[in-house]
C-alpha cells in the first residue's frame, strides 16, 4: 500500500503539472476551459489533461523507442521544467482547492484513497491481464512498437493506448518489481472527481449530472478487486464515465453559454482520445456534433480546425501503432484496408479473431454460429446472465422509458437543450452498437449504469411535480430503477467485503502484490526464444518475447535476423 500511496502522488503531481501547461499553451490558440474554484474544469480536468498528454507521448515515443527509462526521464525533466515555469499559477491552483476541503471531505477523500490503495496492492488480476496486458507492457519497456507483433499473439494487435500510460509509470528500470498502479488511480481520480460534486446535491436544480455521479461510484464498486490489473477496460471505462458524467452535469447546470464552445469541445477531444483507449467506446464520438454545429453556426472556423487538429494529434498515434502492431488501421476491422506491408495479418486470421470475440460476448461459443440471428443466440445470452446482470438489463427499459419521457416533456414546455438530447442519443448509439457486436456486460457497463441513474436523476424533477398523477406514475417507475440497482449492488459490495475479510492480514501493506509469473516454456524462432504459457494461459511477463499459444508462434516468423525487426506470417 505505501509504496502504491506513494505512485498516486507522483503520477498526480506529474499529470497536474503537464494539464496546466498544456491546458495554459491551447488557451493561446482556441478555447479551452479555464480553472476556476467553482466552475466545472478543477483540478481533476487539469489530470485528464495531463493524463491524455502523457499517454499521447508515451504512444509516440514508442513508436521510435522503448517505453523505459530515457522516456521516462524526459518526461520528469518537462514536468520539473513546467512546473518551474509554472509555479506561481501551481501554488494558486492549490491554495484555491484547498479552501474548499471541508473536514468531511478530508475524511471521504482519505477513506477513498486508503480503500483504494488496499485492493490495489491485494487484489487479483483480470483474466486478460495474464494473456496479454502485462507481457504487452513488457514488450513495450523492451522494445516499444514491434512491426507484425499482432502476429505473435492476436491479442497484441488489439492495441490500446491506455498500456503505453501504464509501462510509462511501471519504473521497471528502477525498482526490482513493476508497479501496476494506474488503475487504481483513475478510480481514486475519478471516485473523488464523483463524491466531491454530490456535496452539492441540494443546490443542483436538477439531478442527471449527481446520479451520473453516482455511476462512476457505482463502477468503481463493482471493479475494486481488479484495481491492481491494467486493463484495458477499466481504464476505458473510467474515462467514458468522467466525459459522460462532465457532458450531462455541465449540460444541467450551465450559467454561462459563452463557454459552452470551450466546454463541449475538450470533452469532445477526450471522447476522440477515449476511442484510443478501446473500441468499444467509438461511438462516444457522437457528442464531437455539438460543438461542431456551434462552432460552424457562429462562423468560428479556425477554432473548429484547432479543434479538429488537437483530436487528431490524440487519435493519430494509435492509427500508427495499429498499422505497425498489424498492418491493419482498426483491428479487427476488415472493411478498412489500405495497407499492403509483409507484416501485415492474414484477413482469414483476422475474421476468426473478430468472430470470436462476437460469438463469445453472445455466449454461442462456436465460430461458425457466428452468422446466426438474433433470435437464435438471444435466449442462450440471456438464459446465462446472473441475476444482479438481468436487474440491470431490466433498469435499461425503464431508464430509455424514462429519458424517453423527459424528453417529452422538455419538448412541450419547449425547453429542450440540444447537449442532455445528445447525451442520450449517445447512449443509445453506444449501447446498440455493444448489444449487436459484443454484449459483454463490462464492454459497456459505463453506458449500462449511465442510462438507467440518469434518467432517474432527470425524473426526481417530476416527482415533485403539482400533478399528483403524474408524480406517483413517475416516482414508481423510478423507483423500479433503484430496486434493479440493489442486486447488483449487493453482488459487489459483498464480494469487496469478503476480499477484505481473507486479505486483511495479508503482507502487501508496503510492496503491492507481483505479476503472476505462471508457467512457461521455450519454442524455438528462427534463432530467437519465444516463451508460451502453459496450460494456465498466464503470459508472463517476467518472460519476454512470450505468447499463450503455440499454434500463433508455430505460424509466424521473423521478418530479419533480429526481434527488432519484427514478425510476419509464415
Amino acid at each position: 500500500m505505501l509504496i502504491t500511496l506513494i505512485s498516486w502522488i507522483y503520477i498526480f503531481v506529474i499529470s497536474l503539472v503537464v494539464g496546466m501547461a498544456v491546458n495554459r499553451a491551447l488557451s493561446k490558440v482556441m478555447p479551452v476551459p479555464s480553472f476556476a474554484e467553482n466552475g466545472h474544469f478543477g483540478v481533476t480536468g487539469l489530470c485528464v489533461t495531463g493524463l491524455v498528454t502523457l499517454t499521447v507521448y508515451a504512444e509516440f515515443f514508442s513508436i521510435f523507442y522503448k517505453v523505459g527509462a530515457v522516456c521516462h526521464v524526459i518526461m520528469l525533466l518537462a514536468a520539473c521544467a513546467l512546473g518551474y515555469f509554472f509555479r506561481k499559477e501551481l501554488v494558486e491552483i492549490c491554495r484555491m482547492s484547498t479552501a474548499k476541503l471541508t473536514a468531511d471531505r478530508v475524511l471521504l477523500f482519505a477513506g477513498i484513497i486508503l480503500l483504494a490503495a488496499f485492493f490495489t496492492a491485494n487484489g487479483t488480476f483480470h483474466y486478460d491481464t495474464g494473456i496479454y496486458h502485462a507481457q504487452a507492457i513488457r514488450m513495450l519497456e523492451e522494445y516499444g512498437v514491434l512491426k507484425g507483433l499482432g502476429n505473435l499473439q492476436l491479442h497484441y494487435a488489439y492495441n490500446s493506448s491506455y498500456l503505453p500510460l501504464c509501462a510509462l509509470f511501471t519504473l521497471s528500470f528502477l525498482l526490482p518489481f513493476p508497479l501496476h498502479t494506474m488503475t487504481g488511480f483513475f478510480m481514486v481520480l475519478f471516485t473523488c472527481y464523483a463524491a466531491d460534486g454530490l456535496f452539492k446535491f441540494r443546490d443542483h436544480r436538477r439531478h442527471g449530472g449527481d446520479l451520473a455521479r453516482i455511476a462512476v461510484i457505482i463502477y468503481a464498486l463493482t471493479n475494486m478487486t481488479g484495481l491492481q490489473s491494467p486493463a484495458t477496460d477499466y481504464g476505458t471505462m473510467f474515462m467514458t464515465l468522467y466525459v459522460l458524467c462532465e457532458w450531462i452535469t455541465y449540460a444541467e447546470e450551465r450559467e454561462d453559454k459563452n463557454e459552452d464552445i470551450a466546454f463541449y469541445g475538450y470533452l469532445s477531444v477526450l471522447a476522440i482520445f477515449t476511442v484510443s483507449m478501446k473500441l468499444s467506446a467509438a461511438l462516444l464520438v457522437v457528442l464531437a456534433i455539438l460543438p461542431a454545429v456551434l462552432l460552424i453556426r457562429e462562423k468560428k472556423y479556425k477554432e473548429f480546425a484547432m479543434f479538429l487538429l488537437v483530436g487528431f494529434i490524440s487519435f493519430l498515434p494509435y492509427m500508427i501503432r495499429n498499422v505497425i502492431l498489424s498492418g491493419w488501421l482498426f483491428y479487427p476491422v476488415s472493411s478498412i484496408d489500405l495497407f499492403n506491408v509483409v507484416w501485415k495479418i492474414p484477413a482469414e486470421y483476422m475474421k476468426v479473431d473478430a468472430d470470436q470475440i462476437k460469438v463469445w460476448g453472445r455466449c454461442l461459443y462456436d465460430v461458425n454460429r457466428v452468422d446466426e440471428g438474433l433470435a437464435s443466440w438471444l435466449p442462450g445470452w440471456w438464459s446465462e446472465k446472473q441475476h444482479y446482470e438481468v436487474m440491470l438489463i431490466y433498469s435499461q427499459f425503464v431508464g430509455a422509458v424514462l429519458a424517453l419521457f423527459g424528453l417529452f416533456v422538455r419538448i412541450k414546455e419547449k425547453k429542450v437543450n440540444p447537449a442532455v438530447v445528445l447525451f442520450y442519443i449517445t447512449l443509445f448509439a453506444n449501447m446498440a452498437m455493444w448489444f449487436f457486436n459484443a454484449p459483454f456486460i463490462r464492454y459497456g457497463l459505463a453506458f449500462l449504469l449511465m442510462l438507467p441513474l440518469c434518467s432517474f436523476g432527470d425524473a426526481l424533477e417530476h416527482i415533485t411535480s403539482k400533478k399528483k398523477v403524474v408524480s406517483l406514475i413517475i416516482g414508481f417507475v423510478a423507483s423500479l430503477i433503484v430496486i434493479n440497482f440493489c442486486s447488483w449492488i449487493d453482488n459487489y459490495f459483498m464480494d469487496d467485503l469478503v476480499f477484505i475479510k481473507h486479505n486483511v492480514r495479508a503482507s502487501h501493506y508496503v510492496i503491492p502484490v507481483d505479476f503472476d509469473k505462471g508457467n512457461m516454456y521455450e519454442m524455438d524462432m528462427d534463432g530467437l526464444t519465444v516463451y508460451v504459457a502453459d496450460i494456465d494461459e498466464v503470459n508472463s511477463y517476467y518472460c519476454s518475447p512470450g505468447s499463450c499459444y503455440d499454434f500463433m508462434v508455430e505460424r509466424t516468423e521473423l521478418i530479419g535476423d533480429s526481434i527488432k525487426d519484427g514478425f510476419r506470417p509464415r
